[in-house]
């Protein structure tokens, strides 16, 4: 593309000075359902992330340790067999009074919950032989310190599944805990020698701080631990200013005291005191000093029985509260509600100064069970707040409350129910606004409501259908006012049960198989009845399909009809100057609602209707790009900062009809998280990996707003000077297939376009992969490959296209570039039978526009109406109406699709606050570290095992080069910490105590690590593509440490096949990273030091020479060429072996992948050391 727009970056923390001058800028709450008390006030929740394990479990991703992590959404399941256990280990011995058991649809008819002392002797305290499922809470009696459910008889042919297992009670006795349960709490004093010494900084854990009171006796320092504690040590820090006559007391409540530690003979120092006693309160009460002086502590520390190394002294439970949904009272300057919850403490939310009350407001997304808050304040803290929840965010219930914060970090032990927590400052301990480095809520999501019972795999109906009738819903029905649908059949003679199949969206789809994803089912039910009613929603989706399955006593199943449906029950935008009326959005502002502004309505008949309302300028407007300067444009190229992009969104509304525009950018892979090129993904064939790294992208654009991607790649690689086969998917056409297909899908969230989806535009078409953009040479055998992977995206639910600037001269011989080729585009649509939109490349202005849109695309890439020489008149006067309001139809009909007349907005305030989180991170290194390819390693030099105190070198033009991960507008991401090669490769030798230095040592090496390759490029190679090799100067740096003897391993950033046998006998070892994202440096440096085993494998053949690719002095062109640009696996392949790869391609086999003389052949690499 010729456009680069600015890098988004995320939000920076503002500096007092500068948050004074900005703006106000408040924020309304909403409302949702009635609050609940908590169900647990006695006993509290002891199993919760404690160490589980099993009899056995149905597979890696169904552990024991789902059932006890707090998500309804994961679970433990058995092997199909009796009896099977699920054991949980509380730490120390509990008295247990409630077990709660949240089954999945596979649950026990017969059971027992047992306690045991050592996990060898057990004791029953609940026995049942008629389980029913579903969510039992169990009120029992027992004491152990190991719980666990043992099943004798199940309910299904399947194991034991439990989402959740649940264990309540108190800690008993147990040990003494290591965690201070003093720290951060509110702390008082009888008197405080000054303002720099308050009695908070006796709790503060920082051993600098210290409390100091007069110089009078007595004297006391009061701790409020929150709730009663049963306390075991007490840790005094005295400053010089000690005791010599004091007692330790706790209270419960702060008024009557008990004496658990006395002495009269003090001698200051660090006092460790083991105490008993039991208190919310407890102080030191001074009675004699040892000096002149007052009494003088660094710090009070209190230790409880039952707690760990860790909980803050009562907070238990994982955060449930990072990066949800969040709203506040008011927020200043760009201290948005989402700092607040987004792990970071650089970054913060505060409040409008000046104010009381002032809230932030926390949406956990299902009924949640609290067990703890913490909040870290900044210096402009709460004097007094409370800590509120609420089933509906109208209704509050207070779970705490204090008029004495004193700021710092608040670790509040509480417990509560409800959805939605907040923070209800109503006393400010300054004259700034309220400001919170972060708000973490602790304990466990109930996410059943959303969470569908998935009780099969991704399956295609039955051969035969039809066999019975489907009553409820009605064919085709549109759903739109619950997502809960009520579905009913004809009974069946003979049945004594049902299975109810949805084609649900799922993650875990084969997409290595043929076939629509649309067409793979989920069972969700079996009834005994002929009428099923989820209690769980169903998302927005237009092409809902269902069918059931009757089941006989002998096991005889028939089939009903297949019927389809949609459900549409969207959430409306508002304040951006359109009314809602009649419950739509009134987008013409005449105040009645028209059809296209009825969402109620059919897509086509919505679409239908604008056409009719709009001009033949409106209309060709929207095939243009430059929305941000052009607000009736269809389209805009992106990214964009958040804010300019709310605003350009904002402008579309306030047009005539309000149609809005959908922002498109070249983050080809990741938006805010980069994850590794394509070309480097088709190394590690993990293609559920692949779905999850679209979906990534897909949240991280919602975030914002922008609707649309400039990807994936469709191409298959078999031209090794391609400068873009560095963005494509290696040269197998089946890995290609389904790497398209997993992240088409990710990218929409499902098997089709939803009000969920990120747009993907495939590209690019008919398969620049054979050829390049100076034309495609494949013929009418070899096309048949390039055209797998653009089938499997059209399975996949892609419903645009872009064609490339090559034409092809089997398809349109003598042609032009295919966006202006009308044969080209006419084989997509009748030969693949593809519907959906076609989108241009980047085209000169003018005439090319006009020649593109009368070929038969519908949308002109980046196209601007303002060009210079450019007029739309002349545009509107030289494409048919008729063909004009063809391409104008399928933009409206997605628009109506991704619910954008709805809603078209992100958050721009709170949305970049939840970009590039850790789980995100984590993928985009798991994606590396999986590509990662070992091509050799000569005498074991990797992994490295050196000793302590070795010296390291890290050198070459890649060392230091970020940017080198990545490509067009997928960046590397310095300020969310991406490390480059040199940069993680010498904090990994810091943690094995090696010295790791940039390009030389003060002494001789025991390693050279090399890291060579091409620096980032996007249409050209940065080298002559002619010449796929190393500079001279990086491979004399390989063979400078080769000659003095030294190691060398080298890092080699390959976007495209190299010859690299100059230097490959000088290599110990070569790993391979291709384009690997952000974390290419960590996970390279994890491979060196053998943190994991290597599996990437080569996605291209290597040339052995440069001679298997082009004559002596050659240049890209075809007649110079040795490859066959359209051929797989054909490097320094004979005439025999390219006829036969051509005969298994003509008949529609898998080619193999051994054909040719290859330095490396595909698929090569060292998959252990």
């Amino acid at each position: 593309m010729s456009l680069r727009p600015g890098l988004l970056r995320p939000p920076r923390r503002r500096p007092r000075w500068m948050v004074l001058v900005a703006s106000t800028v408040l924020v309304a709450a909403t409302s949702l359902i009635s609050a609940a008390q908590p169900s647990h006030a006695a006993s509290v929740l002891l199993s919760q992330g404690k160490p589980a394990t099993a009899s056995t479990a149905e597979n890696a991703g169904t552990a024991a340790s789902a059932a006890v992590d707090g998500d309804t959404g994961t679970r433990w399941s058995s092997a199909f067999s009796d009896p099977q256990w699920l054991q949980v280990d509380l730490g120390a011995t509990a008295t247990i009074d409630q077990v709660i058991l949240r089954w999945e649809a596979a649950y026990a008819t017969a059971f027992q919950v047992q306690v045991s002392a050592d996990a060898a002797t057990w004791t029953s305290i609940y026995s049942t032989t008629s389980g029913t499922g579903g969510t039992q809470t169990l009120t029992v009696a027992g004491t152990g310190r190991y719980v666990r459910m043992y099943g004798t008889v199940r309910a299904t042919g399947y194991g034991y599944s439990l989402w959740e297992f649940q264990v309540y009670g108190t800690a008993g006795s147990g040990s003494c805990g290591t965690a201070n349960a003093a720290l951060n709490k509110t702390a008082t004093a009888s008197s405080t020698e000054n303002a720099g010494t308050p009695a908070s900084a006796a709790v503060d854990g920082n051993t600098g701080t210290r409390w100091s009171s007069a110089a009078s006796d007595p004297q006391w320092l009061r701790i409020d631990l929150g709730s009663s504690q049963t306390i075991c040590k007490v840790g005094l820090s005295w400053e010089a200013a000690y005791a010599t006559a004091f007692q330790i007391q706790v209270s419960a409540d702060g008024g009557t005291w008990t004496s658990i530690y006395s002495t009269a003979t003090g001698t200051g120092g660090s006092q460790s005191l083991t105490v008993t006693g039991t208190g919310r309160y407890i102080r030191m009460y001074g009675t004699a000093r040892g000096t002149g002086w007052g009494y003088s502590l660094w710090e009070f520390t209190v230790n409880t029985t039952g707690g760990g190394g860790g909980g803050g002294g009562g907070v238990s439970g994982p955060i449930i509260s990072q990066y949800a949904p969040v709203k506040a009272s008011s927020y200043e300057g760009g201290n948005a509600p989402a700092a607040a919850l987004d792990g970071r403490t650089t970054t913060r939310w505060s409040s409008a100064f000046g104010s009381d009350p002032q809230w932030i407001q926390v949406d956990l997304g299902g009924t949640a069970s609290i067990t703890g808050v913490v909040l870290n304040w900044e210096s402009a803290y709460a004097s007094a707040y409370r800590v509120e929840v609420s089933a509906d965010a109208t209704t509050w219930t207070s779970m705490y409350a204090t008029t004495s914060g004193h700021g710092g970090i608040e670790n509040l032990g509480i417990t509560g129910t409800g959805r939605y927590v907040r923070v209800y400052g109503t006393a400010r301990a300054t004259g700034y606004g309220y400001s919170l480095w972060e708000v973490e809520v602790h304990g466990s999501v109930d996410t059943s409501a959303t969470t569908p019972p998935m009780l099969s795999g991704p399956t295609k109906p039955p051969a035969t259908t039809g066999q019975f009738a489907l009553s409820a819903p009605a064919d085709a029905a549109m759903i739109t006012t619950t997502r809960r649908p009520a579905f009913s059949w004809a009974a069946v003679s003979g049945a004594v049960r049902y299975q109810v199949w949805i084609n649900l969206s799922r993650t875990d789809y084969d997409f290595s198989a043929t076939g629509n994803l649309l067409d793979l089912y989920t069972k969700v039910a079996e009834p005994t009845g002929t009428s099923y009613t989820p209690n769980w929603d169903l998302p927005d989706r237009w092409t809902y399909k269902w069918y059931v399955t009757s089941v006989s006593s002998s096991g005889a199943t028939t089939t009903s009809a297949i019927r389809t449906f949609s459900v549409y029950v969207p959430v409306l935008a508002s304040g951006d100057g359109v009314n809602i009326v009649n419950g739509s959005r009134d987008l013409n502002k005449n105040g009645t609602i028209e059809p296209y502004e009825d969402w109620r309505q059919p897509v086509a008949t919505r679409v239908n209707d604008l056409l009719s309302r709009m001009t033949v300028t409106e209309k060709a407007y929207q095939m243009f790009y430059n929305a941000q300067t052009f607000p009736q444009s269809g389209w805009h190229f992106g990214p964009a900062q958040a804010p300019d992009l709310d605003s350009y969104l904002r402008a579309s509304a306030a047009t005539r009809l309000g149609i809005p525009f959908i922002s498109a950018g070249d983050t080809i892979h990741g938006y805010q998280t980069t994850y590794p090129t394509q070309s480097a993904l088709a190394a590690n064939r993990d293609y559920l990996l692949d779905y999850k790294l679209g979906d990534v992208q897909r949240r991280e654009q919602l975030e914002v707003g922008t609707r649309g991607v400039l990807g994936p790649l469709a191409e298959v690689g078999t031209k090794v000077i391609y400068p873009r086969i560095q963005e494509g998917n290696g040269e197998n056409a089946d890995v290609a297939a389904a790497q398209v297909r997993a992240l088409v899908a990710g990218l929409q969230g499902g098997p089709e376009l939803n009000p969920k989806s990120v747009l993907a535009t495939v590209k690019h078409w008919p398969g620049e992969g054979a050829g390049g953009e100076a034309g495609i040479t494949y013929d009418a055998v070899t096309i048949k490959y390039h055209m797998i992977p653009f089938r499997a995206a059209i399975e996949a639910g892609a419903v645009n296209i872009m064609p490339g600037y090559a034409g092809s001269s089997f398809l349109d011989p003598g042609g032009p570039g295919a966006g202006n080729s009308a044969p080209i585009l006419n084989y997509l649509r009748t030969n693949l039978g593809y519907t959906g939109l076609i989108t241009t490349d980047w085209l000169p202005a003018g005439d090319p526009w006009i020649s593109a849109a009368n070929a038969g695309s519908d949308v002109m890439g980046g196209a601007d109406p303002g060009a210079t020489g450019f007029s739309m008149a002349t545009f509107t006067s030289s494409v048919p109406a008729s063909r004009i309001d063809d391409a104008v139809r399928r933009i409206l009909t997605l628009k109506v699709k991704l619910g954008l007349f709805e809603n078209a907005y992100g958050d721009p305030v709170n949305g970049p606050y939840r970009m590039h989180q850790p789980a995100y991170a984590q993928l985009a290194n798991q994606a590396a570290r999986e590509s990662m390819t070992l091509l050799k390693n000569t005498g074991a030099v990797l992994p490295v095992r050196l000793n302590a105190g070795d010296n390291v070198v890290v050198t070459g033009a890649r060392a230091a080069d970020g940017l080198a991960c990545c490509v067009w507008t997928s960046y590397f991401h310095q300020e969310y910490g991406s490390m480059t090669f040199f940069d993680a490769i010498k904090a990994r030798g810091a943690a094995a105590g090696i010295n790791v230095y940039q390009d030389s040592a003060p002494t001789k090496p025991k390693l050279a690590i090399v890291a060579v390759g091409e620096p980032s490029y996007t249409h050209a190679t940065a080298w002559a593509k002619e010449q796929p090799y190393l500079p001279a100067d990086q491979v004399a740096l390989i063979q400078n440490y080769k000659n003095q003897g030294i190691p060398v391993v080298v890092l080699l950033v390959l976007p495209r096949p190299y010859v690299i046998s100059d230097w490959n006998g000088l290599a110990d070892a070569i790993v391979v990273t291709y384009r690997g994202g952000e974390e290419m440096g960590p996970a390279a440096a994890s491979l060196l030091f053998g943190d994991y085993t290597p599996r990437g494998r080569l996605p291209w053949q290597l040339p052995r020479t440069l001679d298997q690719v082009l004559k002596p002095g050659g240049t890209d062109v075809l007649a110079d060429a040795n490859e066959h640009w359209d051929v797989p696996y054909d490097l320094g392949a004979t005439d025999a072996e390219i006829s036969s790869i051509r005969t298994y391609i003509n008949n529609g086999q898998t080619v193999p992948t051994t054909f040719g003389n290859p330095l490396y052949p595909y698929g090569a690499g060292l998959q252990a050391w």
